[in-house]
């Protein structure tokens, strides 16, 4: 047997299997649970929603990231005010702080509005970026790599971008995180940027 209150009202769960599946919707309030019994009673929490543009919560652990942003001849730039065509890239480093290896890690930079990722797999630029990964998705906002860190290893990606509509945009932080590892996560802040004419 299973009490529990949710938003000041209680109710009982009572059953013969080892399973009861029941969704509590919270929206801020506490919710209380009380077990009758001696049997272990597991209770899973799930949160979920779109944080606030700017409002990301940064974490860090286990993995270690960095971002810049650098000119087609390796000077670095300041990102937050681009002219409208210019070609620069983004150099995400992603480091293991850990003394373990970790497989199956996963880096999402998403890219705003304004700016288009240039996919060099199908340009004559395709040697640009020798990206050491298992497996590489481009898609229209965002490049995710897949890729393993050895203990204390780094990894650097580079993605090739063209700063091409004019506007104020969101830059999201870098999101990288071990898969099937919660102990290995990174998330930065974000930013606003400019492609001016």
């Amino acid at each position: 047997d299973i009490q529990y209150t949710v938003k000041g009202k209680s109710a009982t769960i009572s059953t013969a299997k080892t399973f009861a599946d029941r969704v509590l919707s919270a929206d801020g309030r506490t919710v209380s649970i009380r077990n009758n019994k001696k049997s272990t009673l597991y209770v899973k929490v799930v949160y979920s929603g779109v944080l606030p543009i700017g409002q990301e919560q940064v974490e860090q652990r286990g993995l270690g990231t960095d971002i810049v942003f650098k000119d087609r001849k390796g000077q670095i730039i300041n990102p937050s005010v681009l002219a409208q065509g210019t070609e620069f890239i983004a150099e995400v480093t992603i480091s293991n702080l850990k003394n373990e290896s970790v497989d199956n890690v996963a880096l999402m930079q998403i890219i705003p509005s304004g700016w288009e990722i240039v996919n060099t797999r199908f340009t004559d630029f395709g040697d640009f970026a020798d990206n050491k990964v298992d497996y590489t998705d481009i898609r229209d906002d965002r490049t995710n790599f897949y890729f393993p860190l050895k203990a204390n290893e780094s990894k650097t990606f580079r993605i090739l971008l063209n700063a091409s509509y004019p506007g104020e945009y969101y830059l999201p932080g870098v999101q990288c995180e071990a898969m099937y590892d919660n102990s290995f996560l990174a998330r930065t802040q974000g930013q606003w940027i400019k492609v001016v004419r």
